[in-house]
């Protein structure tokens, strides 16, 4: 249990410490962070998210349903960024005047049904879940129409993403390269296994994805099922009974054996990486010219030089 909240609330701190400075101040900035001016940065980014969230627990008035709250407060920033995210990593006419214009008309969207649920409660037409619904739907749309408004050249994803004639890119800039002698079955690129993976990855992998499949289908089933027949009280507490107490309680079990074992042993593997791994301090984020300026401080000739082995 105390490797779960090593790895949940310190994963918190960290990912939207690193989001704030990594997506809003290197970008805005001129001129790149030295390496110790980063660091100090991403600290007090954390340190910030940290205080916070604790003054924020201590004094908003809880209006919802938990699960309704998780929902609206990931919109905040999953529902701008999410469009922004998946399309700059799988569409090239994505462009930086459509992710801002997501970000925040999600961000916006998503505050604005906080506060009007605040002042209004149920008076107002919407709940939170149809909010996140909707603002994440009009993000996705504000993404695509300004990229394809402003757009006046595609966005080269081979060589952000350093693939094909590109790959050596990724020698080059310091990447652990560990080619595959594998063929990769079509589950296997579904999932997006890669040269990083352990047999144990593959079958994690494999295990959340099935599982989340799994519980769609359910999702399915019981929709139709409920608009055809539905369910009496009995049945749903009976449902409930189990998926809310009876596999919860026996994964938090499995868990707490897992985290505490695999938490230890990974801790380690971790620092033996950092000891091999080469740091190279133009690897921060800052983009000059639409290249990654460690990418972009490497002579031209040497990036199509040769193919992947």
């Amino acid at each position: 249990l105390l490797m779960g909240i090593f790895g949940g609330d310190s994963t918190h701190l960290h990912s939207w410490g690193g989001l704030f400075v990594q997506d809003v101040l290197v970008p805005l900035r001129k001129k790149p962070f030295e390496p110790k001016q980063h660091i100090r940065a991403l600290r007090l980014s954390s340190a910030g998210v940290a205080v916070f969230a604790f003054l924020f627990g201590c004094f908003f008035r809880q209006t919802e349903y938990i699960f309704f709250w998780w929902t609206i407060t990931q919109t905040i920033y999953i529902g701008g960024a999410g469009a922004a995210i998946i399309g700059g990593l799988y569409w090239k006419k994505g462009t930086t005047v459509g992710a801002w214009t997501a970000l925040f008309t999600g961000s916006t969207l998503a505050v604005g049904g906080i506060l009007a649920r605040q002042v209004y409660g149920d008076a107002f037409p919407l709940n939170v879940v149809q909010v996140s619904f909707y603002a994440t739907l009009l993000a996705i749309a504000s993404y695509v129409l300004l990229s394809l408004l402003t757009n006046k050249e595609d966005f080269n994803l081979e060589r952000m993403l350093h693939r094909g004639k590109y790959a050596v890119i990724r020698e080059q800039v310091g990447e652990m390269v560990k080619p595959s002698a594998r063929r990769k079955v079509w589950l296997g690129r579904l999932i997006g296994f890669d040269e990083n993976f352990t047999l144990g990855d593959k079958w994690i992998s494999g295990s959340l994805l099935g599982w989340s499949v799994f519980w769609f289908v359910v999702f399915i089933i019981g929709t139709v099922w409920n608009l055809a027949v539905p369910w009496p009280l009995h049945a749903w507490s009976a449902f409930w009974h189990v998926t809310s107490i009876g596999l919860p309680i026996c994964f938090a079990v499995i868990t707490a054996i897992w985290f505490t074992w695999g938490g230890l042993r990974d801790m380690r593997a971790l620092f033996r990486r950092l000891r091999e791994q080469q740091v190279n301090h133009l690897d921060d984020g800052t983009v000059v010219g639409r290249q990654n300026l460690d990418e972009a401080a490497l002579p031209p000739a040497n990036l199509e030089t040769r193919k992947p082995s």
